[in-house]
C-alpha cells in the first residue's frame, strides 16, 4: 500500500502512475456519515505542468450509509474517476472563481497523502441525504405495539391521572 507521494520525484517526461488500496482503518471516515466501509482501491496518475501538477484517478469501493427516512443500513457504490490541478498557494488569485478553477487544490507541501485524496473523492461522491431506495418509507415512531411499549412512563402516567383527579 503506497500512502505518500513525493511531488519532487515527478517531471515533466515522466508522469508518476500509482495503482494502490486503503482500508477502513487508515481512510477514518466518520462513523456519523460512514456506518462502515469496504477497502478502497485506487488508480492515480500525477503529471508535473509547468506550475503545479494534474492528477487523474479513479476510486473504487463501497460505503455502508445510513437512510435519512427509515433508518436502515444500505450499500453505497462509488466508482468514480476523478480529477483536480494541485498549485503552490503562490497561484491564488484575488477575484471570483471562473468555471475553470472549481478543480483547484493549493498546496505548498512536497509530499502528497493519498488516503486524503480517495477521503475527498468518498466525500464528495456521498448522497446528500442518504435513502436506501426510492420506495422507502418514513418510520412513524409514534406507532407502538405492545411489545415495543417503553414500561418507563407507566408511573409518570398513574401519577398525571392523580393529579386530573384531584383537579376535578
Amino acid at each position: 500500500m503506497k500512502r505518500y507521494v513525493n511531488l519532487r520525484e515527478i517531471t515533466v517526461k515522466e508522469p508518476l502512475k500509482v495503482d494502490t488500496e486503503f482500508s477502513e482503518k487508515v481512510l477514518e471516515l466518520p462513523e456519523d456519515e460512514v456506518v462502515k466501509s469496504t477497502p478502497f482501491s485506487l488508480h492515480v496518475e500525477i503529471y508535473k505542468r509547468a506550475v503545479g501538477y494534474n492528477v487523474r484517478g479513479h476510486i473504487k469501493g463501497n460505503v455502508i450509509l445510513r437512510c435519512s427516512r427509515c433508518d436502515k443500513e444500505y450499500e453505497e457504490k462509488i466508482d468514480r474517476d476523478f480529477s483536480f490541478d494541485l498549485m503552490p498557494t503562490s497561484e491564488i488569485t484575488e477575484g471570483q472563481i471562473k468555471h475553470g478553477e472549481l478543480d483547484v487544490k493549493f498546496s505548498d507541501e512536497d509530499v502528497m497523502d493519498l488516503s486524503e485524496v480517495v477521503r475527498e473523492q468518498i466525500f464528495l461522491n456521498l448522497p446528500v441525504k442518504p435513502l436506501c431506495g426510492r420506495e422507502c418509507k418514513v418510520v412513524d415512531y409514534r406507532e407502538w405495539d405492545e411489545e415495543t411499549k417503553d414500561g418507563r412512563w407507566d408511573k409518570l402516567k398513574e401519577l398525571k391521572e392523580k393529579l386530573d383527579r384531584k383537579e376535578k
